[in-house]
């Protein structure tokens, strides 16, 4: 081998050498990234996940306060006894991501005349009631909601109309627990909201309640809250600002 040979053969080796160095490096550093980014992202979801529920459980408390509130008004509830209970609250800022708060009402067919007429007669001469898929069962119709302003195209809506608010609102009425819907588009803003409905149920006061039969015979309807996705997570997602939700 000529000295010119061996001069280069130095160069070479050192370069493979830092190359393999540098990519053992590289992974190395790849996987401590990996590790960090999972770490990362389960702390942030570990985060999120005690905040959403802790934010459920004021959504919880305020749909309690509402129903303590139906109870010690009757199974009659009127609309001025709801409309003095909202005014004590301020719900935009109790309950963050909550649109209003209202009663939903379950009516058999039989009783749509009455129902229909006593409603008007409480100052909404325009009242019907709407369904999103018709049917002939018991409906379930939401009556009040407060605060009106962007809330008014909700009154009337019959929720046992469409599968999925049915479904949520026949658990919370035998399960006894404020139930959430899977996400649906509310009828808020032109329809265009997608959101989640919070179901909790009303049962008729000194009726049994302790088994699913007996809620289901005690129950009168349900107090209510529209949730707005975007809302409700509007203050979560600046955990952390790499992270999008």
């Amino acid at each position: 081998m000529s000295g010119s040979a061996r001069v280069l053969l130095l160069p070479v080796g050192l370069l493979v050498v830092s190359l393999m160095a540098a990519l053992g490096a590289g992974m190395w550093f790849a996987d401590r990234n990996d590790q960090h980014v999972a770490e990362r992202f389960d702390a942030v979801t570990e985060t999120v996940t005690m905040s959403l529920n802790e934010r459920l459980r004021l959504y919880d408390y305020g749909l309690r306060g509402l129903r303590g509130a139906i109870a010690t008004a009757g199974p009659e509830v009127s609309r001025a006894s709801f409309e003095r209970y909202a005014a004590t609250r301020d719900i935009p800022a109790e309950f963050p991501g909550v649109l209003g708060f209202g009663f939903v009402r379950r009516v058999l067919p039989d009783d749509m005349g009455v129902f229909i007429d006593t409603a008007r007669a409480e100052g909404r001469p325009d009242f019907r009631v709407a369904q999103l898929l018709a049917h002939d069962g018991e409906r379930f119709v939401i009556q009040y909601i407060e605060p009106l302003a962007g809330n008014a195209t909700a009154i009337g809506l019959d929720i046992a109309s469409e599968n999925r608010r049915r479904q949520t609102a026949l658990t919370a009425m035998e399960t006894g627990k404020a139930t959430l819907t899977p996400p649906i588009t509310l009828l808020q803003q032109g329809g265009m909201v997608p959101g989640f409905l919070l179901l909790l149920p009303v049962y008729r006061p000194g009726m049994a309640t302790a088994t699913p039969d007996q809620r289901r015979q005690a129950a009168i309807g349900w107090a209510y809250a529209p949730l707005m996705i975007d809302a409700v997570l509007a203050d979560l997602a600046r955990v952390d600002p790499d992270i999008a939700f």
